[in-house]
């Protein structure tokens, strides 16, 4: 019997449109990145390194142009940064503004209860700058050497190392501390951009830089407000001792003394942090948690008042890439968080009082011209307040808008005052709310709009002196 040998016909073939192969590999490979572990997502991301100096005044630092050159390192680095030329720290004393800052929320839209208290601690709904970073993927690590950014107040949530040091060490210590543990870390082989908080105490006081720095500024004093006699300022406050002006010279000496030491050392931890690399794609911040006051106003220290001397700080910011220069729009460092997670292309959370300061950086100011810059200061009277010998006898609220600055005590309008800051009057000094009373109804109006709450402002009568 014959066979047929003719091949068999073919099934005619499928030809798939080349959109869906497109559309399927697109499909893949967005597939892919999103079940990639966060620290792969992160690898590009910059290294952040944020560095705090607690008490330093922004007219003190040589590059807002201060007569003396304290921080010459720092200008040098930053010479490749921006600069802010008025940043404002939300309150006048360290936990309410390191709160803040790394928050993204101002004091008042924290419940927390009495903020002088040894036994607050930030609520557990707020999330800190260490945990949104490390959620994105980063290492985290914090150094801190004053005893209101420990972590029994909470400042230790989402780090993966969190160092105390003992309350006001010296900047050499935390910079031994920084070394040892980039020793150990390995973060060469890490797969994670890292974020640093290193937090400073110097030049808060006591007022007393080591040697050569304690001379630097005024080797002939031969008077007695030594740094034991000054201490925190408490014979000075209290009236005990009623320093001569030659005594607030030396003083200032002392103070920009230790400036200079910070500065040095800055220098040294710089250059670690280069050398092993972790500058090379690196977002870093320095900035301070609040200023001093030496006599102004007859205040001293800090945590008193809202006066710009203790709440001007100074700001740098630099990144790669970045264009250098200065920046004179008014800003504060609650707007630090947004922006770091902003450059870190990591989310934004909504709700948050401060806002990016990425357009300023972008040249782009757009919608931070012009704005409200809010600050406030709790009272503390109860003797068994830590504050109670310096903070004012009310709260205090302050806002600053287009050069004017109007500070109210809360439910005591007798001490409420207007003032205009601007460049030929840096700082408040005369007092024009009888002369500019719509100016000071307006602002009056601006602030108990925004500090919302009834206990602040329900028995606080509009401002009227015509």
């Amino acid at each position: 019997m014959a066979t047929d040998n003719k091949p068999c016909p073919r099934k005619p073939a499928f030809v798939v449109p080349a959109f869906i192969i497109l559309l399927t590999i697109s499909l893949v490979i967005t597939l892919s990145q999103s079940l990639r572990p966060a620290t792969a997502q992160a690898a590009a991301q910059p290294n952040v390194i944020f560095i705090m100096v607690d008490a330093l005044r922004a007219d003190h630092v040589s590059a807002y142009g201060y007569e003396r050159d304290t921080t010459p390192k720092l200008d040098t680095f930053m010479a490749d940064g921006v600069r802010f030329d008025e940043a404002t720290s939300p309150s006048s004393w360290t936990f309410p503004s390191n709160v803040s800052m790394l928050t993204g929320h101002m004091p008042q839209r924290i419940r927390i209860d009495d903020w002088g208290s040894y036994n607050a601690s930030i609520p557990p709904e707020e999330q800190l700058l260490s945990q949104l970073l490390s959620n994105g993927g980063y290492h985290t690590a914090g150094f801190v050497t004053n005893y209101y950014v420990y972590g029994k107040f909470g400042f230790n949530r989402g780090f993966d190392h969190y160092q105390p040091l003992p309350d006001a060490s010296p900047a050499g210590d935390l910079n031994e501390q920084v070394f040892t543990w980039v020793d150990k870390a390995d973060l060469t082989s890490e797969d994670r951009p890292l974020f640093m908080f290193i937090y400073y105490y110097d030049p808060h006081t006591w007022y007393d830089p080591p040697p050569p720095y304690n001379t630097m500024y005024d080797p002939g004093y031969t008077g007695t407000l030594t740094p034991e006699v000054y201490g925190h300022g408490e014979k000075v406050v209290s009236g005990e001792l009623v320093p001569s002006e030659r005594d607030i010279e030396h003083l200032l000496a002392l103070y920009d003394g230790e400036i200079t030491y910070w500065d040095d050392q800055l220098d040294l931890l710089l250059k670690r942090l280069q050398a092993d690399g972790l500058l090379d794609n690196a977002l870093v911040i320095i900035t301070s948690d609040h200023g001093q006051m030496f006599g102004e106003h007859g205040k001293w220290v800090h945590r008193n008042s809202l006066y710009e001397e203790v709440l001007r700080v100074p700001l740098f910011i630099r990144y790669p890439g970045m264009t250098p220069g200065a920046i004179d729009t008014p800003v504060s460092t609650v707007d630090l968080l947004p922006t770091i997670l902003d450059l870190a292309g990591l989310p934004v959370p909504d709700g948050l009082d401060g806002q990016s300061l990425r357009p300023l950086l972008e040249g782009q100011p757009g919608a931070l011209l012009g704005r409200p810059i809010f600050a406030e200061m709790e009272a503390e009277t109860a003797p068994s307040s830590p504050g109670h010998w310096i903070a004012p006898n009310y709260d205090l609220r302050s806002v600053k808008q287009d050069g004017w600055k109007y500070i109210a005590q809360v439910n005591n309008p007798a001490g409420n005052a207007l003032y205009e800051v601007q460049d030929d009057s840096l700082y408040e000094q005369e007092n024009k709310l009888g002369s500019e009373p719509d100016r000071a109804q307006q602002l009056h109006e601006t602030l108990a709009g925004w500090f919302w709450l009834p206990t602040d402002f329900w028995y606080m009568p509009s401002v009227h002196y015509r």
